[in-house]
């Protein structure tokens, strides 16, 4: 009876895990994705719903043009730590636009880090490298852009 004891004890003890098969109808999908489940805190759902009032913010700001504030909220973002490559991206084309070459190159290749196949990363990228006189790098990621999007030839 002991010996059974403990053995039950250890099977409660294991992890149990299920993985599902998905069902896509919406057409080829062209990228892995991952899907995580878990439930969140108060504190993360917080966390989620800031980040992304500053992302859409920042976005709205840049669409219409008030460039110095759709900057503050960017950098914001960024230092809160939040990893976004869109917000990379919007960020170096305004140090782009200001002359902060290095700056901008920086923000656009985190942009690159976070999301690699994004064929308008790679552009920006190439035009801040072509400004700064870089232009074998340039020429590497206008031939990189292409690559992903043919319509950027």
């Amino acid at each position: 009876m002991e010996k059974l004891n403990k053995s039950n004890k250890k099977n409660k003890k294991q992890k149990i895990s299920n993985t599902y098969s998905v069902p896509f109808s919406l057409g080829e999908v062209n990228e892995n994705i991952s899907i995580t489940t878990s439930l969140l805190s108060k504190e993360s759902k917080e966390s989620k719903e800031s980040k992304d009032k500053i992302i859409s913010q920042a976005i709205n700001l840049h669409l219409q043009g008030n460039i110095s504030e759709a900057a503050k909220y960017y950098k914001k973002f960024i230092d809160q730590g939040f990893n976004d490559h869109r917000i990379y991206s919007n960020y170096g084309i305004i140090l782009r636009s200001l002359g902060h070459l290095k700056e901008a190159e920086l923000s656009q290749r985190k942009a690159i880090d976070l999301k690699p196949n994004m064929a308008n990363h790679h552009y920006n990228l190439a035009n801040i490298l072509r400004e700064n006189n870089k232009l074998k790098d340039a020429e590497i990621s206008y031939s990189k852009a292409i690559e992903l999007n043919p319509d950027f030839a």
